[in-house]
């Protein structure tokens, strides 16, 4: 697995055409409405996603939240994010904070009602790091949702594994990784698997939960 500068260097490399590129990941709408779905938002939340890329998942964020909530995405890569402001200025979001920044060493000033890692958990060099960098910022009640591909637990593994080694030449990842082992110390974790690839995994922060309504 590469460093984090070499992985933000290649993001920057792919950035203008991540989205042609997508199909190749097999990656699909409905993988991205799941992970969003995962996070149960409500109107008037604040959603961070870690890993936002070129925004592919901001129409679903914004449109769970509603007028009145808030989405930040945080990415290390210049490019990915450009292409991401690109689609805020085109449809006119006011509600959708965009945020250069290393995920292990984020400092948000508000709380969060939910947490969404999105095609990121198997790319970011130590996600839990990251995840414990805002963990102390997300209500009680709040949940943290992983939304990714992987080999590790399908009958096509025999098949998908070398696949998954060429396509690593256009993105890192690490396909055989286990986040649903990795949540485990932060609560009891949902795991959903579909498509023999995909899975989406989610945890609630425990205590009763707590509503932003839209503010800090």
């Amino acid at each position: 697995m590469p460093g984090q500068e070499a992985i933000t260097a290649q993001y920057d490399r792919v950035a203008p055409c991540y989205r042609v590129l997508s199909p190749l990941f097999l990656i699909t709408p409905l993988a991205r409405r799941r992970g969003v779905a995962a996070l149960g938002l409500r109107a008037g939340d604040t959603v961070l996603e870690v890993g936002a890329g070129t925004g592919r998942n901001l129409p679903y964020l914004v449109d769970a939240v509603g007028p009145g909530g808030v989405v930040i995405g945080v990415d290390l890569s210049a490019r990915m994010l450009a292409e991401a402001a690109k689609m805020v200025g085109r449809r006119g979001w006011s509600n959708v904070e965009l945020v250069r920044a290393d995920a292990t060493a984020l400092e948000l000033d508000r709380h969060l009602d939910a947490i969404l890692f999105s095609l990121s958990w198997s790319v970011i060099p130590n996600p839990v790091a990251a995840l414990r960098q805002v963990w102390e910022r997300l209500r009680p009640g709040g949940r943290v949702a992983v939304m990714d591909l992987g080999i590790t637990e399908t009958p096509l593994r025999p098949v998908l594994a070398p696949v998954a080694r060429q396509l690593n030449r256009l993105g890192p990842g690490r396909p055989d990784a286990r986040p649903w082992d990795d949540l485990a110390p932060f609560g009891e974790v949902a795991t959903d698997r579909f498509l023999h690839l995909y899975y989406v995994c989610a945890v609630t922060k425990a205590g009763a939960p707590q509503r932003s309504s839209g503010s800090p």
